[in-house]
């Protein structure tokens, strides 16, 4: 890692301006990283992981190109033989906890994608998953969401009135909403509301960069992320979709769209003859806790406010599922999924009290 934040194409970086707010981030990281705590994590997310299919479909029915959702699995490429070495612990990981992957070699890859062939040593092909087009996708979820009796009410929060321990009403710049419940899932804004409760969490965001290309001249059969550079290339229609990197810089710094093209020059080592014309960058804050899992559970001070927000890389992924637990906590009824390790007074052990929970 700290070969990483001194080299400006690497995939992972810090602003340096943001490190003093960003220290106690790091602090809580690296006792989070130590090997046993890592081991806990890694169960803990495949245990609700293995629960986002389902969720999914639930939601979909089935993979709907429709709604921006493919089935196919998607590989993970290795161009080196110093790639795949270095990546063998994860694909043990992933081995020992159930996921259905297949190791290829050179000529298993050049099968399955045609177009690698020759510039790909190593694959790892991860089956049962499913890869979308954020666009559609989300549009799609818009529209389910007001067919099945939702509705929309474009706002910025500002408070709540809270009677007791309950939120009585929302405030907004719109007005004021009475509730009867609230759910706090407002990703990487959702420390300013919580605090606004009276409480808190660490979270912080992890920039990601993506880019569409429109016509890149490269035909790929499903998503595969690039290990070598750590950039994901999906195929979506009307073209190709890269993602990548991390930046640790906080809400409000600009974005840095080099990082966006260090993307392009990482794909175009695996494709020299990708054409990046027309390329639309941009720049998304992905909600992270220290210890990468998010906090999903009934509010520590108010009994009618739910919390749902700090899904990191899997925010996509575990969406669904997160929804889907939120609502059985409604309702009052036992979640699917045991949901003691995503409880927001966890951090109270990780640190002083005042950093966990705020005094009313």
């Amino acid at each position: 890692m700290p070969k990483m934040l001194v080299d400006p194409s690497s995939p992972l970086a810090i602003r340096w301006r943001y490190l003093p707010k960003l220290t106690p981030w790091l602090v809580r990281f690296l006792v989070a990283s130590r090997p046993g705590r890592v081991e806990q994590i890694s169960l803990t997310l495949a245990g609700l992981q293995k629960q986002a299919l389902r969720g999914l479909a639930d939601l979909l029915v089935a993979p709907n190109p429709d709604a921006g959702l493919f089935a196919g699995g998607h590989l993970l490429a290795y161009g080196s033989d110093a790639a795949f070495r270095r990546a063998r612990h994860g694909i043990e990981t992933r081995l020992a906890r159930g996921m259905h992957v297949e190791i290829l070699d050179a000529a298993g890859v050049s099968r399955l994608h045609p177009v690698l062939e020759g510039r790909v040593q190593h694959g790892v092909l991860v089956h049962d998953s499913y890869y979308a087009d954020p666009l559609v996708f989300t549009t799609a979820l818009a529209t389910l969401f007001t067919n099945r009796g939702g509705r929309w009410l474009p706002g910025v929060v500002h408070s709540f009135r809270i009677e007791g321990r309950r939120v009585a009403a929302v405030e907004t710049d719109q007005g004021s909403l009475p509730a009867s419940n609230v759910v706090i899932a407002a990703g990487a804004w959702s420390r300013s509301l919580v605090r606004a409760l009276g409480f808190d969490t660490p979270l912080d965001t992890e920039r990601g960069y993506g880019v569409r290309i429109p016509d890149p001249g490269v035909e790929l059969q499903g998503p595969l992320i690039y290990m070598d550079h750590h950039v994901g290339i999906t195929p979506i229609p009307g073209g190709l979709m890269l993602a990548g990197t991390d930046e640790l810089a906080g809400l409000h710094a600009p974005p840095d769209y080099r990082r966006a093209e260090i993307l392009i020059k990482a794909a175009k080592k695996l494709f020299p003859q990708m054409n990046s014309d027309g390329a639309e960058p941009w720049m998304s804050f992905r909600p992270s806790h220290p210890d990468s899992l998010p906090v999903i559970g009934r509010s520590p001070r108010q009994e009618n406010v739910y919390l749902a927000y700090g899904h990191g890389h899997l925010g996509f992924t575990l969406g669904a599922i997160t929804g889907e637990l939120i609502g059985q906590l409604v309702d009052g009824d036992d979640t699917t999924v045991d949901l003691a390790p995503f409880h927001p007074g966890r951090f109270r052990m990780m640190g002083r009290r005042r950093d966990a929970i705020l005094p009313s």
